[in-house]
Parts: C-alpha cells; sequence; structure tokens
C-alpha cells in the first residue's frame, strides 16, 4: 500500500510536534554552558600548588607511604581472607590472609600513633581509651590511699 498524500504520509500519521505551537516558547539553537554557568577558569578561585616532593618531610613522606601499604594489605587480607573460606572452602589460606590482614590492620594503627605523638609531642597527642582508663585507675587507687 502507497501513501495516499503527495507528502508521502499516510493518512493516519499525526502532524508534526512542534513545541513553538504548543508552549510558545522556543528552544535555543545551541546550548551554551558558559552563558547558563559563567567560565570556569575565570570564576572559580585559586587553588594553592601542593608541595613537590623535596619540600616535603622525608620522615613524614615514608609514614605515609608505609602506611598506604599496610593499609592495602590490610583491606586485601581481610577481604580476601573470607571469600576464600567461604565460596571455596580453604580455611587455611583464609585464615592466614584474614590473620595477615589483621596484622597489618593493628601494626598501621600503632604505625599511626607512634608517629603521631612523634610529631606532635606526647602532651599534645589526643589520648587514647587506655590511657584514660590508666588515668582514671591511678586516680581511683589513689584515693583508696589514707592521707597521713
Amino acid at each position: 500500500m502507497a501513501p495516499d498524500r503527495r507528502d508521502g504520509r499516510w493518512p493516519d500519521e499525526p502532524d508534526e510536534f512542534d513545541p513553538v505551537d504548543q508552549f510558545g516558547f522556543d528552544e535555543p539553537d545551541e546550548f551554551s554552558p558558559e552563558k547558563r554557568w559563567g567560565d570556569p577558569e575565570r570564576d572559580l578561585p585559586n587553588v594553592p600548588e601542593a608541595p613537590q616532593g623535596d619540600e616535603i618531610d622525608a620522615e613524614l613522606q615514608r609514614a605515609f607511604w608505609a602506611s598506604v601499604v599496610l593499609a592495602n594489605v590490610a583491606l586485601g587480607g581481610l577481604s580476601l581472607g573470607p571469600m576464600l573460606i567461604y565460596f571455596r572452602g580453604q580455611w587455611t589460606v583464609g585464615l592466614g590472609a584474614v590473620g595477615v590482614g589483621a596484622f597489618a590492620l593493628v601494626r598501621t594503627y600503632l604505625y599511626y600513633r607512634q608517629i603521631s605523638r612523634e610529631r606532635l609531642g606526647d602532651e599534645e597527642a589526643e589520648p587514647s581509651a587506655d590511657d584514660e582508663r590508666d588515668d582514671r585507675t591511678e586516680s581511683e587507687s589513689d584515693a583508696d590511699r589514707p592521707t597521713p
């Protein structure tokens, strides 16, 4: 069956949708983000440059990368170990991975605490729960002692 009209349309085909006729406005020909949001290179604040490798303290840089490596080992061991146990039933390898991951996580925490105490000093380092417990125990034991 061929179309009945000369313009190539079928008789039951609807007319073309025209947003100007229906809504009364026309869409722009080209979208310009600069007109809508401005020029980001000119309008945004200046971001300071990061220090170069020779400007960073070597001890702090070593501590950072050691912590990154230990944290990655911890993440890998603590996530891979349970999967080996559950999906493959490899208890020995899985428990070994969990043990290595747990050790690396604890070592990362202890290394972080050591570096923060060295850099901030003993009086400025934030006290841990163990330190608060020790202080509380000492004050309670001092209260039990008779005063001379």
